[in-house]
């Protein structure tokens, strides 16, 4: 289930006939509480797809085991935190990012995604990037594709959304909001009109019975899932 998210905008597409505006609605605003909390450090689900780390902890990690490094972040999405120590050019004239550790000789390599994304950043400058994680480290760690954390952010509502467009009804979850979209779905056909009084997420957090009810619901559809595949 932890799988790279691609960094590609995809262009909206209209909902599918199976797509259950409340449920569409509420996963939607749950979501955009989940970003909201994931830039605030609070407990969102964003986190089981991206490890948030600095600068420091990559290159400790590294210098310990190389070999558990890149167990650990292959193919994973990173959250670095970092301040920008200069710009390099490599052996083929590729501009890079680097981040020192705890001094000048450690750093992390971030190579943008789009080579313009480079002319904003300068010396001193606090970087805070979603990257890729990748096997091809050199004496420290390399991170690829970074963009700006915003703009990710919206990538992934956005790519998040248009896939919850194409789900059907008896479709397996292929992530933890797709298993929120289902469960909301049944819930709604199971017992319609419920879900049209509550406006916002935080609305429906606070009747208990009902958010309870739902989400065992959600938990049926996250952990099966997650057990069949």
């Amino acid at each position: 289930m932890k799988k790279i998210i691609a960094f590609t905008i995809l262009t909206l597409i209209g909902f599918n006939s199976f797509a259950n505006d409340n449920a569409k609605r509420i996963t939607e605003q749950y979501l955009r509480k989940d970003i909201s909390e994931f830039k605030n450090g609070g407990n969102n689900m964003i986190t089981y797809y991206v490890d948030v780390v600095n600068a420091s902890q990559l290159i400790n990690e590294y210098i310990n085991n190389p070999n558990i490094y890149k167990k650990t972040y292959h193919k994973r999405i990173i959250n670095i935190k970092a301040v920008a120590s200069g710009i390099k050019t490599d052996f083929f004239g590729k501009k890079y990012v680097i981040a020192n550790g705890e001094n000048k000789f450690e750093y992390v390599s971030l190579e943008m995604h789009q080579k313009d994304d480079l002319l904003n950043i300068n010396k001193g400058d606090e970087l805070n990037l979603i990257c890729a994680g990748t096997l091809n480290n050199a004496k420290f760690p390399i991170l690829k594709n970074c963009l700006k954390t915003d703009v990710y952010l919206q990538m992934f509502l956005e790519k998040t959304m248009n896939d919850i467009n194409e789900l059907k009804e008896d479709d397996h979850p292929k992530n933890y909001y797709e298993a929120v979209y289902l469960g909301l779905s049944q819930f709604d056909a199971e017992k319609p009109n419920q879900l049209n009084k509550y406006k916002t997420i935080d609305d429906l957090f606070e009747n208990k019975t009902l958010f309870n009810e739902i989400w065992i619901l959600v938990g049926k559809k996250w952990y099966s899932d997650r057990y069949i595949n």
